[in-house]
């Protein structure tokens, strides 16, 4: 007797030894997927597939208005991430415009107010081959040189040339109102909110959890939030 309950305990042990082993293949799987599509980046088609197929907009709420533009997540994956990341979390709100270039250009998104302000960390640039500066109402990071992208921003309001291959584009304006718009605003008017929408817009921050991790240690929110 003692000999069958010792080959029953066996074959029980081996049973959970192999659902044990199982189970822990599952987890690895699921691990390595979500690493692996963390990994996936520009020049991979099917990603940048499903970045454009999120159809990503933002609209800027402002004091004199709000301006509408389009999102390229398939040209600036992680750059694009990082502007929703922020808006998401209410980073902007509040904040001025506190560099504007009659006819040139809009910056705003800086905590300090003065274009020395940051959210904590940097991010690389992401410099697209079909997108450029030739048009206006380009939306790109600002930066203080390359590799330094963080939480300040600028709209162009005409054609910028010379700043091909200097800043990441991350979007572009809507139509003729949103410029319109975008002309009237004057230093130190302020961003009210960011609104970003689109397909799946809760699921889009999953494909960059890590960077959202390691941004959300980081961040730094602006002290005078209003």
């Amino acid at each position: 007797m003692p000999n069958l309950k010792n080959k029953k305990r066996g074959k029980i042990m081996k049973k959970i030894v192999i659902l044990v082993s199982v189970l822990m293949l599952l987890i690895v799987n699921v691990v390595n997927a979500k690493s692996n599509k963390a990994k996936k980046r520009i020049g991979d088609k099917k990603f940048e597939k499903i970045m454009k197929d999120f159809q990503l907009e933002a609209v800027i709420e402002t004091t004199k208005g709000n301006i509408s533009v389009y999102l390229y997540p398939e040209a600036a994956p992680k750059n694009v991430a990082n502007f929703v990341f922020l808006a998401k979390n209410n980073f902007y709100n509040g904040l001025t415009f506190h560099r504007v270039i009659p006819n040139g250009l809009v910056q705003g998104g800086d905590p300090l107010g003065n274009g020395t302000g940051t959210a904590g960390y940097f991010l690389n640039d992401e410099i697209s081959d079909w997108l450029n500066f030739d048009n206006e109402g380009m939306l790109a990071f600002a930066n203080s040189g390359p590799n330094t992208n963080s939480s300040q921003f600028f709209i162009t309001m005409q054609a910028m040339s010379s700043l091909n291959g200097k800043h990441t584009i991350i979007g572009g304006t809507k139509s003729r109102e949103d410029l319109g718009v975008l002309r009237t605003i004057r230093q130190d008017d302020k961003i009210l909110n960011i609104d970003i929408k689109g397909r799946k817009v809760d699921k889009f921050l999953d494909y960059f959890s890590e960077e959202v991790s390691e941004w959300e240690r980081k961040l730094e929110k602006p002290v005078n939030h209003e």
